[in-house]
């Protein structure tokens, strides 16, 4: 799957109503991921064992300074499955609740979202696991 995935993305961060451009880029395979993002906070890296954690890393270190990253792998209704993951993190499932997952509900980690989507990692980990326990 990496090979199809471009390896820049110019998307926007949000901080308040404030918004800024930034690059993401990603490097390497083979569960070992790492996620470049230039943005008004300098140059932010994060490794993980694939795109989504590298990603994850990266955002770590922005949402202290209230930047959210606005792509779907940051919004409060999105986490990839072990499927997913297992072919490099580059996508996510729109988890709707009460709802079982289907292949029209996978987007792309990098592609742009909006910003009423957007959540920190807390919030779309609490997401993520309100989600699981449902039936």
């Amino acid at each position: 799957m990496s090979g199809l995935v471009p390896r820049r993305f110019d998307v926007l961060a949000h901080r308040g109503g404030e918004q800024a451009p930034v690059v993401l880029r990603w490097e390497g395979g083979e569960y070992d991921y790492t996620v470049i993002a230039d943005g008004p906070w300098g140059q932010v890296t994060g490794r993980g064992t694939d795109s989504f954690e590298a990603l994850l890393r990266v955002r770590e270190q922005i949402e202290p300074a209230g930047w959210l990253l606005g792509v779907n792998g940051a919004r409060r209704d999105t986490w990839p499955s072990g499927m997913c993951r297992g072919m490099g993190g580059f996508l996510v499932y729109r988890l709707t609740l009460n709802k079982r997952l289907s292949g029209a509900d996978r987007v792309q980690t990098f592609h742009e979202a909006p910003r009423e989507t957007l959540a920190t990692i807390d919030e779309q980990i609490r997401f993520e696991q309100q989600w699981s326990a449902t039936p």
